[in-house]
């Protein structure tokens, strides 16, 4: 999809692709002295990252939804979402020249996200409806962080690339969970993976 048709695609409106923008720009001034997104990838920011952040939006029904987005790095998804209306998200990511650079865009935007500068496993566990993550960790890894943010209703969503069928072979080595792939729309072989009811297994499960 090209920037129209991503606008018309989640019915954006003036302020939310004039703070869209904003961000993009912020981004890629940024990226010249802070290593935020490939550089690659600059070319073609309205597809590989904004429709491939949104599309979250799809599987998240109530904007008061209590999003955690692990490993933000520059606010993806979890600005973009907060941007579209989503009132309760709680960012994390170790890296302070991240997490600086997303407190920018939160105060500049005026938004209601909130972004806290820890390793995901210090973060004082809280139960959270909806946990996202975009290039972070193997799924394995994910699941670890994801289980100590959890309850029995918490649903995980995670941008995945390529290499999806090998990360869940592992992980159920190590956990029972309910899953489902859901093919991206944005550029790329990448999915979405829906996981709910994660529990450790046991060495003699």
């Amino acid at each position: 999809m090209n920037k129209e048709e991503i606008i018309n695609y989640f019915n954006l409106t003036k302020n939310q692709i004039e703070s869209i923008e904003m961000f993009l720009s912020n981004i890629v001034e940024h990226n010249k002295h802070t290593n935020l997104i490939g550089r690659s990838t600059i070319k073609n920011l309205w597809n590989r990252h904004v429709l491939d952040c949104l599309q979250l939006s799809k599987y998240i029904n109530s904007k008061k939804t209590k999003i955690l987005d692990l490993g933000t790095g520059p606010g993806l998804p979890g600005v973009l979402l907060s941007i579209v209306g989503y009132k309760n998200i709680l960012m994390i990511d170790s890296s302070r020249k991240k997490t600086e650079f997303v407190k920018l865009n939160i105060n500049q935007l005026f938004l209601s996200a909130k972004i806290i500068n820890k390793r995901i496993e210090t973060v004082e566990a809280k139960n959270h409806d909806i946990i996202v993550s975009r290039a972070l960790a193997p799924l394995n890894k994910l699941l670890t962080y994801a289980l100590i943010h959890s309850n029995k209703k918490t649903t995980s969503l995670f941008l995945k690339g390529r290499s999806v069928s090998n990360e869940l072979q592992i992980a159920k080595k190590n956990f029972f969970f309910d899953y489902e792939v859901f093919e991206s729309i944005s550029v790329g072989d990448g999915c979405i993976l829906k996981i709910r009811n994660i529990k450790v297994k046991k060495n003699n499960d």
